[in-house]
């Protein structure tokens, strides 16, 4: 049985719950081959991130090159990339690979600060990731804060985030996936796909409390990638995707001081 190819361009995360780590168990899962690069490496668990080592940019183009110059990918998701020089580099090599005939679909995790309150994307690489990546991408995944730093309004209702989310879709140009989960005090979750054309959809399941969000936005937006990969429609992908994570959610077990996602959950 043939899989299709997804790639993670994401940071590393000691703690196996979010990055690389958790990306490649959710490519497994939903039925995708996962290949890897790596732009960070970082010292971190649940509590916080206690050390980053950004990766040379010459070495993440070999790496990138690597995958990309032998495997047919068909999707790729980009997570943690922290400075403008690997912004640069990776939108260099992909438009250089779309020139040469390779589609591939791009979710772009605007991965900012972590759970945790670490900030993972320095200030002056967001105009970089506005202008040279998001162009390129299929989706955009933001949560309430990342939205605000990509130029949406303040959200502090649900009732506001369908606005919000064709708004911000239409500014950047790409279809926009706003993630509710941030909103204080909901007894639900709400996702809103918004689009350039005014076009909605909207994702809804019942909050979960006392759970600890590490990694959930990485293994989401991986799992969109890994169905897009399969054939899937944008909207179609997302339906699954939020599936798969709220099982995970759901299923998720004990892993040191608190629970963690169960990326291989029973749906």
């Amino acid at each position: 049985m043939q899989k299709p190819v997804v790639l993670t361009i994401a940071g590393s995360d000691s703690g196996g719950g979010a990055g690389i780590q958790a990306d490649l168990k959710t490519f497994n899962f939903t039925g995708s081959f996962g290949t890897s690069v790596i732009t960070c490496l970082t010292a971190q668990n649940p509590d916080g991130v206690t050390g980053i080592l950004e990766v040379d940019p010459d070495f993440l183009e070999k790496q990138l090159v690597a995958v990309l110059s032998y495997f047919p990918v068909k999707a790729i998701k980009t997570g943690m990339l922290f400075s403008e020089s690997l912004i640069r580099k990776i939108s260099k090599i992909l438009k250089e690979y779309k020139t040469k005939g390779q589609n591939f679909e791009l979710v772009l995790d605007p991965v900012m600060v972590a759970t945790s309150g670490a900030k993972l994307l320095q200030d002056e690489a967001i105009q970089s990731l506005i202008s040279e990546l998001i162009p390129m991408a299929s989706i955009v995944t933001p949560n309430l804060d990342e939205a605000k730093i990509l130029g949406s309004g303040e959200i502090y209702k649900i009732e506001s985030m369908e606005t919000e989310a064709i708004s911000l879709s239409k500014k950047l140009g790409v279809p926009v996936l706003l993630k509710g989960g941030h909103i204080k005090n909901s007894t639900e979750a709400l996702d809103v796909l918004g689009m350039p054309n005014g076009e909605i959809f909207k994702y809804t399941k019942p909050f979960v409390k006392d759970f600890n969000p590490h990694g959930t936005g990485c293994t989401y937006s991986s799992a969109i990638a890994s169905y897009l990969a399969q054939g899937s429609s944008l909207s179609d992908s997302v339906t699954k995707a939020r599936e798969f994570l709220h099982a995970a959610i759901l299923q998720s077990f004990p892993a040191g001081k608190t629970k963690t996602l169960n990326h291989n959950p029973v749906i």
